[in-house]
């Protein structure tokens, strides 16, 4: 009997000896992972430069070019991407999504990871100017298909590298400094105007609305003709139909061409001869 429970006694010594054993082992290896992924974040980060991050609401986010400078240098590799196309809608209309996917290898192991981008972008589809979406239309949809691809490559890699949610002190001990980092501002509505412009929108409104007889409808069509242009990429960017949509050097422009006609208006008419019609 005594032999017995020494067994016993002995068995569960050993077992607890096992266990503390693998806990050690197990320790040990994930301080030894840790020490890996601080090494490849070092490596990693010191490959890039502050023209491969960008600043997002204050945290910092690797562009698609820094993350593929990386698929080289780690040995990354991508296979099976299939972009798609899906259709959608939201309180505003329809939209589409772009959804891309791929499954990205190293050392040994793979995710499947996802990126995505739709036409309700603000970076693509928002009008600061006049504080909305803009028509799908006017969407570069070339630009919503690039961004989730791009998406798609820089979570893929990010994850796999373990080099996801980083911070700026972080960046900062291996040389990438934030004041040199472009900072990425996406619409918020239009721009909060001084007091000396709200004067201005107010005699623009004053010009274009008399010189449409107090149609309203007539001056905002004047006024978007007028504040169109055309932008770097050669394409027309719309007009904005309201004055209080114009500040800065865009308001300066439309009231000085506003004025210019205003006075041709003033010479062919006679200023405040018409009464003022009113919209149906």
């Amino acid at each position: 009997m005594g032999n017995e429970i020494m067994k016993v006694e002995q068995g569960q010594d050993t077992d607890i000896i096992g266990s503390e054993k693998d806990i050690d082992f197990i320790v040990a290896q994930a301080e030894k992972q840790i020490e890996t992924l601080k090494k490849v974040l070092g490596i990693a980060i010191k490959r890039t430069s502050a023209l491969d991050w960008i600043d997002q609401s204050g945290k910092p986010y690797l562009t698609a070019s820094g993350a593929e400078k990386l698929m080289p240098l780690f040995g990354v590799s991508v296979t099976g991407t299939k972009l798609e196309k899906l259709q959608s809608e939201d309180d505003k209309g329809g939209l589409y999504i772009y959804k891309a996917t791929g499954v990205f290898s190293w050392k040994g192991g793979s995710i499947e990871a996802l990126g995505s981008c739709s036409s309700r972008d603000k970076f693509f589809a928002y009008d600061s100017n006049s504080g909305e979406f803009k028509a799908l239309s006017q969407v570069d949809e070339t630009n919503i298909m690039k961004a989730a691809y791009s998406n798609l490559m820089v979570r893929g890699i990010t994850q796999l590298l373990g080099i996801r949610n980083l911070t700026w002190e972080q960046l900062g001990e291996f040389g990438v400094d934030k004041g040199k980092v472009q900072k990425v501002v996406y619409g918020k509505g239009k721009k909060e105007a001084t007091e000396d412009e709200k004067v201005k929108q107010e005699k623009l409104k004053d010009m274009i609305l008399q010189m449409a007889y107090g149609k309203t409808k007539d001056a905002a069509t004047y006024l978007a003709a007028i504040t169109q242009f055309k932008g770097r990429d050669g394409k027309m960017v719309k007009g904005v139909e309201r004055p209080v949509f114009l500040t800065g050097q865009r308001l300066a422009i439309a009231y000085s061409k506003a004025e210019k006609d205003y006075k041709e208006f003033q010479q062919t008419t006679g200023a405040g001869q018409k009464e003022k019609g009113e919209d149906k």
